[in-house]
């Protein structure tokens, strides 16, 4: 502990959890959860944890050479081929006769133990309880096992209590729901009357006071989703408040709880008219049918599915009548808890490797069991200037060999299908829409931007012999505020790596037209948000070097700001009527939302607000921004630090004295009312923009690009995978050495490690690589990324 890293900031007990226990454990459940092997005695001669030449912690534990893998005294016993002749068949592992309560692997938490006494020795005066914190980890460690492996443990009463898993059809049944609830919500937003998409649950019984695991999840999932969580009281007359109060104590904030008349009769009729009343737009997409014997009048799942026939339809609890699950057709899933796994979570039967979730929205992870490992720092690769220079001239050389394929494989396919068009210019304009469809450039379905839209737009400039000018909007910094999304504030290896496959776009296209395109990249900067202007001119700055390194001219793109392009092609006026509209919108909205507090009850708050929307969109906004808010200094004695705001984005909406630490608390309330206030001026915004058509008048008559697909604009995703603006992620290379971009907080989840490079400088990451594609230097000076890995990095295809 006196040779820990870091000491100005780390208190003993926090040093011990991430660098000694967190390891062991986290070693212990990826052995055994993914390869079948048992740790037999974690204090054994066979295992270690490694020191640096100065006696500080790395925080990683070594399996020795020594290793015996088939003795009964060595580190692990090796049981993959009895785990995987078990899987197979299906057969129930706590039986394995290999595993008892005398099993050395039971010495796991006798090892926590014995570090905690350890620990008290070392500190006799310390305040906290090192067991109980030590007790924590192991129970966070162990969620979201493969359901055989839990079994397994759960056979030895050591392990019984630490053992958590998700059944597979529980957590397919809930993804169902989630993504119909989803689409629904993405339907009703552009539908004249703007459904709210509703997910019923009841009836409940004992005055809501009866927990379901996993239901707060699930709520805060249904509402970030786009829909709204209803609650079914269990009889007529009992007062919606009674069932609110005992929901509120399980952790769910301001629910919605349905009483149904005496005069609506009795039934889901009577649920129905109850849920019309309530808002007269509501639209069940989904039921969830609590099954309750002690319940006075138990509504059957039957008559639930009847009276709404386009629900999904869940059972939560155990009914012979739903048989096996759902195989039926007229038969509903059966759920035992709401739970499901996390996201950052690796998929059961996929290979032990850091695995990243693909997430859209932060709202989308379990910020509550991810961890952070602060040990990760210690193992970051630093490049030389060389370095850097060599992995950017790669990618430079794959994207023009690409390029080139592309260009020929589009003469290729569409060229002999052209040599009847009308002129040489519209041969032109269709190849150049061919490329642009390709799967590493497009995104959204190709009826967005139709050949003949691309015929009106480009034919004009390839008939006059000039480049086809897109303007894409973009944003020169990133959200690094709570450290969630990014590492730092300005551009890395995400947008060097967007500008590189825009390299290969555009030689493409050069290849079938030589004028070809030329990119405005506008910075939509101060235009929707108030942001620090030091800090933008800076983010534009590296944008610009980055477009040196990769290749991309003054005379293929420019980098401007979106007010300044605008006000360029429209004039000073245009852009001052623009924001005297935005300041009329700004006041009808402050005058509609007149009295609300979003600090008071937010989810009711929010609800009221949506019903007052004199223009639309201001609850759906609000549900985006409020991940990407500039965030409070905080109080007390906790650290502004990654883990800190997961603890405040986890339950964000749930401001109950009892559920947090007053900081906690406070913190929430005050990126609450953050959020409000910016989304009152970016929905202003939005709505200006609108009525005066600003985006599509920022470059006249040239191609609109967009990373959210939409008729009339070019969907461009340029890394691929999920469609998530780099300005929301940190640049990442993933285990197959695939460049992309991710949330910070699933990258330190799963041990990716900084990478520094000059080309950005030592005050933030360049990118973040898997642990495991690094190896320790030759001369002691830190870790440097397999070179063999390196040669295989490559942007994605689609």
């Amino acid at each position: 502990m006196d040779s820990r890293p870091g000491s100005a900031g780390t208190d003993d007990l926090t040093f011990v959890v991430e660098y000694f226990v967190r390891p062991l454990v986290r070693v212990f459940r990826t052995a055994l959860d993914s390869y079948g092997l048992v740790f037999a005695d974690p204090l054994g001669p066979d295992t270690a944890f490694e020191l640096r030449a100065d006696l500080a912690a790395t925080g990683r534990v070594l399996v020795m050479d020594s290793l015996s893998v088939s003795g009964a005294a060595g580190l692990m016993t090796r049981r993959a081929a009895t785990l995987r002749a078990a899987r197979e068949s299906d057969t129930d592992l706590g039986a394995l006769t290999a595993w008892s309560s005398g099993s050395a692997a039971a010495t796991v938490p006798d090892t926590l133990h014995a570090l905690a006494e350890a620990f008290s020795r070392a500190r006799p005066d310390a305040h906290e309880d090192p067991g109980a914190a030590f007790r924590e980890v192991l129970a966070a460690e162990m969620r979201y096992l493969r359901p055989d492996t839990a079994r397994l443990l759960s056979a030895d009463t050591s392990w019984a209590a630490w053992a958590h898993s998700v059944p597979e059809q529980q957590e397919r049944a809930l993804a169902h729901l989630l993504a119909r609830l989803q689409d629904r919500a993405r339907e009703c937003r552009v539908l004249p009357d703007k459904p709210l998409p509703v997910v019923l649950i009841g009836p409940l019984t004992d005055g809501g006071a009866r927990a379901l695991p996993g239901l707060p999840q699930l709520c805060r999932d249904v509402w970030h989703a786009g829909g709204e969580t209803v609650f079914l009281a269990e009889w007529p007359g009992y007062p919606a408040a009674g069932y609110a109060s005992g929901l509120a104590r399980y952790g769910v904030p301001d629910p919605t709880v349905l009483t149904p008349r005496s005069a609506d009769g009795a039934g889901p009729a009577a649920v129905a008219a109850a849920l019309a009343r309530w808002d007269r737009r509501a639209e069940v997409v989904a039921c969830l049918a609590v099954l309750d014997p002690t319940a006075r009048a138990p509504v059957g799942w039957e008559a639930l599915g009847r009276q709404f026939p386009g629900a999904t339809l869940l059972v939560v609890g155990h009914d012979d009548r739903t048989g096996s699950g759902g195989d039926e057709p007229d038969r509903p899933d059966e759920v035992q808890a709401l739970e499901m796994q996390s996201p950052a979570a690796a998929p059961v039967n996929t290979p032990a490797a850091p695995t990243l979730p693909a997430a859209r929205s932060l709202s989308s992870l379990r910020l509550d069991v991810l961890r952070h490992n602060p040990a990760i720092e210690q193992h970051a690769v630093r490049w030389s200037g060389e370095e850097t220079r060599r992995f950017v001239d790669h990618l430079v050389a794959a994207a023009r060999r690409n390029a080139d394929r592309t260009a020929r494989a589009a003469r290729d396919t569409l060229g002999r299908r052209l040599v009847g068009a009308p002129t040489d210019a519209e041969r032109a304009v269709r190849l150049m829409h061919h490329i642009l469809q390709r799967k590493q450039f497009k995104h959204g379905p190709s009826s967005n931007y139709p050949p003949e839209l691309a015929l009106k737009e480009m034919l004009p400039f390839v008939r006059r012999g000039e480049p086809v000018p897109m303007a894409m909007v973009f944003f020169p910094n990133k959200f690094a505020h709570s450290k969630l999304k990014a590492v730092g504030d300005l551009p890395d290896l995400a947008e060097l790596a967007m500008l590189i496959r825009l390299l290969e776009l555009m030689e493409a296209v050069h290849q079938v037209y030589s004028p070809g395109l030329f990119f405005f990249l506008a910075a939509d900067n101060q235009h929707y948000r108030a942001h620090s202007p030091a800090k933008l001119e800076e983010g534009m700055l590296i944008m610009s070097r980055y477009a040196g390194a990769a290749g991309l001219s003054g005379k293929v793109v420019e980098i401007v700001a979106y007010d300044e392009l605008a006000e360029r092609h429209q004039g000073t006026a245009f852009v001052a009527a623009h924001r005297a509209l935005r300041a009329r919108i700004l006041a009808e909205y402050r005058a509609a939302l007149r009295g609300l507090d979003i600090t008071s009850g937010p989810l009711r708050t929010l609800r009221e607000a949506d019903l007052r929307d004199p223009r639309g969109n201001f609850a759906d906004l609000f549900r985006s921004l409020v991940f990407s808010v500039r965030t409070p200094g905080t109080s007390g004695t906790m650290p502004a630090t990654g883990s800190w705001w997961s603890e405040v984005y986890a339950d964000l909406y749930n401001l109950a004295e009892d559920c947090a630490a007053p900081e906690v608390i406070a913190a929430r309330k005050e990126v609450l009312t953050t959020a409000w206030d910016d989304t009152l001026r970016y929905v202003a915004t939005w709505h200006a923009d609108a009525h005066t058509g600003y985006r599509s008048k920022l470059v006249p008559g040239g191609v609109q690009v967009s990373l959210r697909p939409a008729p009339g604009r070019i969907g461009l995703n340029l890394l691929g995978g999920t469609a998530l603006s780099s300005a929301h992620a940190t640049g990442a290379i993933d285990t197959r050495g695939v460049v992309s971009r991710e949330f910070a907080v699933a990258l330190r989840d799963q041990c990716f490690v900084p990478l520094y490079s000059p080309l950005l400088g030592p005050g933030q990451p360049f990118a973040m690589v898997p642990v495991t594609a690094t190896q320790a230097r030759g001369d002691g000076a830190g870790a440097r990324i397999d070179p063999a890995f390196l040669r295989t990095t490559r942007l994605r295809r689609r």
